[in-house]
């Protein structure tokens, strides 16, 4: 019914581009999304020794809103602390641009993080170094020279960090930062993340895709002080996943600026399946099939729209395997982990250890009579 759309019903008299814009804000907080929220929340609030948090999931699972989502949550816990200091930035978040050519660009990755930060005259940031010439000292003035080099430009972020008392910093598309060749460079980047986030003691959240998975095992000190966090998708097999994301489409098709709302619910194992269970890639697609249906001046959006909307075969198919492939993954590493667990409570415990069929306990016997 009209009266139970969740938009103000003047939108429908705005242009199109302004009904689109409204639908592309919108976000549902969906149970998948609520978990790793009430995680990392938990985690910042009372941090123990973890100062990175590697987030991961299929493209298209809502990493973007995720990342919207946790900073208006942490701005809301941080609010007490930021009116009694205006200087203070809480939580800030940058987008890691791809490495060109194999390598990395750490210039302009600090140039990203000081423009996240709203940091002024980032090009003439300056070094104040004072050398000695020839062993002589005069009394003319000393005068800083603008030095461009990354090392300026790191220091300039960390003094940031630090005097803005920056409390969690958000990479998106994190795992560019790790997009170079051979374990060693990885090594390299994971040390050089480790080592800002220990120096300005800021807990730094990076959010990417299944490549994230490569870098907690790295090394011992490097696992001991990050943590994992899976966005998981939605799966038709399973009940409780198909009722709730049936939920989030029902609350999507409400959002819609149309005359009529749509049952998009009836549809619900159709979307389920051609979006991989990923609430992002739903919003993207009914996005495009909202835009055709408001071109086609239609009151409510059908399964047409839907059909002419839809990722092809291939784009669904590649992003099944990655999904897939990064769960299967997971899984793994979750076996071994319970195996390695068992192999040194055996090691520990010989008692535990198998003494296979018809092998007797080893213990003393009686000699003798009573």
């Amino acid at each position: 019914m009209v009266e139970q759309r969740f938009f103000d019903l003047e939108l429908l008299k705005k242009p199109s581009l302004e009904k689109l814009a409204y639908f592309k804000g919108i976000t549902v907080p969906h149970r998948n999304l609520k978990e790793v929220l009430n995680e990392l929340k938990a985690n910042i609030l009372e941090p123990a020794d973890t100062s990175v948090f590697f987030v991961f999931g299929v493209t298209g699972i809502g990493k973007s809103t995720l990342i919207k989502r946790l900073q208006k949550i942490l701005l809301e816990d941080f609010l007490e602390d930021l009116l009694s200091n205006p200087g203070q930035i809480g939580v800030a978040s940058v987008e890691a641009s791809s490495p060109s050519q194999g390598k990395f660009n750490h210039s302009d990755y600090y140039i990203r993080a000081l423009e996240s930060l709203n940091e002024v005259l980032i090009n003439y940031k300056v070094d104040y170094g004072i050398f000695e010439t020839e062993r002589s000292y005069d009394s003319k003035s000393i005068v800083p020279t603008v030095i461009k080099n990354t090392s300026t430009l790191r220091r300039a972020m960390e003094k940031v960090f630090i005097n803005r008392q920056l409390r969690v910093f958000i990479v998106d598309e994190a795992q560019h930062l790790f997009a170079t060749a051979g374990g060693h460079q990885l090594l390299n980047q994971m040390n050089w993340i480790k080592s800002i986030a220990n120096f300005t003691k800021t807990i730094h959240i990076l959010v990417g895709t299944y490549e994230l998975l490569n870098c907690s095992t790295i090394s011992g000190q490097i696992g001991r002080r990050s943590q994992d966090i899976h966005i998981a998708r939605y799966h038709e097999l399973l009940q409780e996943d198909v009722i709730e994301y049936s939920t989030v489409i029902q609350t999507l098709q409400r959002h819609l600026p149309l005359l009529e709302e749509p049952q998009l619910e009836t549809q619900c194992e159709y979307l389920l399946q051609y979006s991989i269970g990923c609430v992002g890639m739903l919003k993207s697609w009914l996005v495009r099939a909202l835009r055709i249906s408001i071109e086609e001046n239609a009151t409510t959006l059908t399964l047409k729209h839907l059909k002419k909307a839809e990722f092809s075969a291939s784009r669904r198919k590649q992003i099944l395997e990655e999904a897939e492939a990064g769960e299967k993954r997971l899984q793994s590493d979750d076996k071994s982990d319970s195996a390695a667990s068992l192999q040194r409570q055996q090691n520990t415990n010989p008692n535990l250890q198998s003494q296979g069929v018809g092998n007797r306990r080893p213990k003393r016997d009686l000699v003798g009579g009573n």
